[in-house]
């Protein structure tokens, strides 16, 4: 077959993914934005009612507005759902594998709290390098913590959030790579999944439990990456920032550190007794360098890699 064709061809396809999440950001932005000025309006009229004069919104409220992500979830859902047919959501994004056992979904929960663990020190070094520029990384992560305050924000964060994400990086984009190579899909959705979330903190973090969640869904199910989804940004995110909310600094974080140490080690040792299957496995899936060349040389991957990195400087700002 022409080389110059079948690189049209992979180009073609990889543009539209890139070009999807772009308009799916792009829906993101004007919800919220729609969501912050309806709340900051709200705010205005109260206070006209009242005969006080409101100088500025009450930020804390209005950021903490979360009906615009719950409303790009409907919309993002409702296009996805509309535009592929049934076939292609019964007979590939939910299609079962394996049976899952209590004991690899332990390795895997586990898995996840190492990841944590990880983004951790990466933070932490992340904050060393900007203290030598009188600068500090403590508002931003502040801002992309998993704790929600409202109602419309826990809803999304805990669990449309876990949903939706993997419907779109686990079901559309995995499935959309998977012919490609099983190896393909799962370090390239990965990949998007990451720098989707737009910022230095969580992208290290999000391509890390992107590889864990997208084995989890060739191998087994997406339900079970679902359900990994939602136990992250539950329970380890939410949850265990709010027992832990009571405890002094030290304390907290020792809480942290045993927890997600203990879960990191207990992995790091499964996956070292397992370590010649697992090298086994990886070797077994050959990555064509055309799919990965073609991958980063279409317009929709490089303006979705241009917007993410132009908004994690924003947000670093």
């Amino acid at each position: 077959m022409d080389e110059k064709y079948v690189n049209r061809f992979l180009r073609r396809e990889f543009r539209v993914v890139g070009w999807l999440l772009v308009a799916y950001y792009g829906i993101m932005n004007l919800m919220v934005a729609a969501a912050v000025f309806s709340d900051a309006m709200r705010q205005s009229l109260e206070a006209l009612s009242q005969g006080r004069f409101l100088t500025g919104p009450d930020l804390l409220d209005v950021m903490g507005n979360g009906w615009g992500y719950v409303a790009t979830v409907a919309i993002g859902m409702l296009f996805l759902f509309c535009w592929k047919d049934d076939r292609f959501w019964k007979e590939s994004v939910l299609a079962s594998h394996r049976r899952m056992s209590v004991g690899v979904f332990a390795v895997l929960a586990c898995l996840c709290m190492g990841a944590q663990l990880v983004n951790s020190l990466w933070i932490t070094g992340l904050e060393l390098v900007m203290n030598q520029f009188d600068r500090s990384v403590a508002d931003v992560l502040e801002s992309v913590s998993g704790q929600s305050d409202t109602f419309s924000m826990f809803l999304y964060a805990s669990i449309l959030a876990p949903v939706s994400e993997e419907l779109i990086f686990r079901g559309y984009i995995l499935q959309s790579l998977r012919p490609y190579g099983k190896k393909f899909a799962v370090v390239f959705s990965a990949f998007l999944f990451g720098i989707f979330h737009g910022n230095l903190l969580q992208t290290p973090y999000a391509f890390l439990m992107g590889l864990v969640l997208g084995y989890v869904t060739v191998e087994y199910h997406i339900g079970w990456a679902v359900s990994l989804h939602v136990f992250n940004n539950l329970i380890l995110a939410d949850l265990l920032s709010r027992l832990t909310g009571g405890l002094s600094a030290q304390a907290s974080e020792a809480v942290s550190l045993i927890l997600l140490g203990g879960a990191t080690i207990a992995a790091g040792v499964v996956l070292i007794l397992k370590r010649r299957s697992i090298g086994e496995y990886i070797r077994s899936d050959w990555m064509d360098r055309r799919c990965v060349k073609c991958f980063f040389t279409n317009s929709g991957i490089i303006a979705l890699i241009v917007l993410m990195a132009l908004n994690a400087l924003m947000v670093m700002g």
